[in-house]
């Protein structure tokens, strides 16, 4: 946006909105460009925009495939490279693999970039405080401590949170949905369903970073999920059932699953009354192909006030939902606090690098 507009928003004066924009330029977090021609009155304020050179890397695990992006502080996705794994990977093998990734995309960098931090979205349990991954059940993960390894693998401070959550951050702040200050993202992927809330403009994870396990709320039905219980969303609606090969199973299964995903939906509105719903992964296509059957489960779940404020949409984002998400993760501790990358390049001080990024992220959280 303009310097006119961020004085305007900030309520700083012009001087000081000056005096930091150029800061920050120098530190080459932000860049000024000239504004597009226009008939306005007067000199165009210029335009601030992140800075294209600083980067984060995004990754993201699944149970049959490992994906590492690399995005700029603006949220735009640069690159991604997805690669199939012939099962489910351990913990340390995930790492090595990454770690062979994410080193043959930085070395297709230009010399001017930076790469801040790494981002990993996980399909499980994630103790935000210290980036382990206390249970991901179908990656067979228990108190994986994937920061910690990451970090030494790859040289960068490394965070790590549910991929839900981080896939509601992602579309809060890039989706561009109206009216999403009260919002629910459930993500659907190989690795089941999460769900990340946004409760009056923020973040809600709970306690310890472990709030939104949609998935494995009861919703009914006899199947054992992969966590022990019984009657979990995620026995009931899944991503290989989403996508049957045999398309004349395939309308009646996912009829079948939105009246599922509509009772746990019903419980979420119930409990939050959220005032949108956002679908991500493989449950993007129930608003278009299972609409009715998602209406009315949810209308039979819910009370009638609360659910008629609802509207549920598909990610706005698409594939690069968790991409962006991590990176928004790696990129919190530079937001908190911009200035200590800058003294870290001066000072050479690797040594305090972990305990800036972590006092940038309990600010977040």
């Amino acid at each position: 946006m303009s310097r006119a507009e961020l004085t305007r928003r900030t309520g700083l004066s012009r001087s000081t909105v000056k005096d930091l924009v150029e800061e920050l330029a120098e530190h080459r977090l932000i860049e000024e460009t000239r504004p597009a021609a226009s008939a306005q009155v007067g000199r165009p304020s210029p335009v601030v925009r992140p800075h294209p050179s600083m980067l984060a890397i995004a990754v993201n695990p699944e149970v049959d495939s490992l994906t590492v992006g690399l995005v700029t502080l603006g949220g735009n996705v640069l690159e991604v490279t997805k690669r199939a794994t012939p099962g489910v990977l351990t913990a340390e093998q995930t790492v090595d693999l990454a770690a062979d990734m994410i080193d043959r995309l930085r070395s297709r960098l230009e010399p001017d970039c930076t790469v801040t931090a790494v981002g990993v979205a996980v399909p499980g349990l994630v103790h935000a405080a210290g980036s382990t991954i206390r249970l991901a059940p179908h990656l067979d993960w228990h108190d994986a401590r994937i920061g910690e390894m990451m970090g030494a693998a790859t040289g960068l401070p490394t965070f790590a949170a549910n991929d839900a959550n981080l896939g509601a951050i992602a579309e809060h702040i890039f989706g561009q949905h109206a009216n999403a200050e009260h919002m629910v993202y459930v993500n659907g992927g190989a690795g089941g369903i999460g769900a990340g809330v946004v409760v009056a403009g923020q973040l809600f994870d709970g306690a310890a970073g472990y709030a939104g396990e949609l998935g494995h709320t009861f919703v009914g039905g006899a199947k054992q999920c992969h966590c022990g219980a019984t009657g979990c969303l995620e026995t009931e609606v899944s991503q290989s059932q989403t996508f049957e090969k045999d398309s004349s199973v395939r309308a009646s299964t996912v009829e079948r699953q939105a009246h599922y995903l509509g009772i746990a939906l019903g419980n979420v509105v119930n409990l939050l009354n959220p005032g949108l719903v956002v679908l991500g992964g493989f449950l993007r296509v129930f608003p278009s192909v299972a609409a009715t059957a998602l209406d009315e489960a949810i209308a039979r779940h819910s009370f009638r006030a609360p659910g008629e404020m609802l509207r549920i949409v598909p990610a706005s984002l698409d594939a690069d939902t968790l991409m962006i998400g991590a990176a928004e993760l790696a990129f919190a501790p530079l937001l908190a606090n911009p200035a200590a990358l800058y003294h870290q390049r001066v000072n050479g001080d690797h040594a305090g690098e972990r305990d800036d990024q972590r006092v940038g992220l309990d600010r977040l959280e």
